[in-house]
């Protein structure tokens, strides 16, 4: 499941402050072969943002700074109307979280990552975009890169295991001669849906590939086959 929500620039500082949400936990277990926390897409490249998300950096991009300083942006930016980022979080089905949280299968943590770089790799190559002024009217770029931190949490705010990554896409994305706009999201809005389709049904792949049987639901989800109704009700206080 994709849900998504803007973030505030002006709210920002005060949120991240109050009870570092995304960037809390980032010293929990990791996996064999990704950490809690990473940079993501080719723009975070260009920034020279690699590995584990760096809590100061990733709060001074929120706010519209670059991490040597520079605007990220064509122009100045107003905190009190920007929008810093969009957080696309994609969530695993109960029964998943279950396998991996509770009975300890990692490879399901490896699945539920793989799943999220697929999902974020198709939203970036194909829905990245920036708005450029032509001599007629304003027209969208597709631009093919993004600035996004991943956070992977291992419970939900009522203390359940609940898989889930957060993926903060950062308001800002790298034009072709290397200057820096402002990202226009309404593409990957439009295809919210799809994207959240895209995770899922790689996430299946991967878990048939380690020997779990995949169940579809009536709601179009999917859950692992065996977890009855009764058991994930058991974790799920909500």
């Amino acid at each position: 499941m994709l849900s998504m929500s803007n973030v505030s620039a002006a709210q920002a500082e005060n949120y991240y402050e109050k009870d570092d949400y995304y960037t809390q936990g980032l010293e929990t277990e990791e996996d064999t072969q990704r950490a809690s926390s990473q940079w993501v897409g080719k723009g975070a490249i260009a920034l020279k943002l690699t590995g584990k998300v760096e809590t100061s950096t990733f709060k001074q991009l929120l706010k519209g700074e670059g991490p040597s300083g520079q605007s990220p942006h064509a122009r100045k930016i107003d905190l009190a109307k920007h929008r810093a980022g969009t957080d696309y979080t994609f969530s695993a089905p109960k029964s998943v979280s279950i396998a991996g949280l509770i009975q300890k299968d990692w490879r399901v943590m490896t699945a539920h990552n793989s799943a999220v770089e697929t999902a974020l790799a198709v939203l970036e190559e194909r829905y990245a975009q920036a708005r450029v002024r032509t001599k007629e009217d304003r027209q969208r770029v597709t631009t093919g890169n993004v600035v996004a931190a991943v956070f992977r949490h291992e419970t939900s705010r009522a203390q359940d295991p609940q898989l889930h990554s957060h993926c903060v896409v950062i308001n800002t994305t790298q034009m072709a001669d290397g200057s820096w706009r402002s990202l226009s999201n309404e593409e990957i809005v439009a295809n919210q849906k799809l994207l959240g389709e895209i995770y899922q049904n790689e996430l299946a792949h991967q878990l048939q590939q380690c020997g779990y049987e995949i169940e579809p639901r009536a709601n179009g989800q999917i859950e692992l086959r065996g977890y009855e109704p009764k058991l994930l009700e058991v974790f799920s206080t909500r």
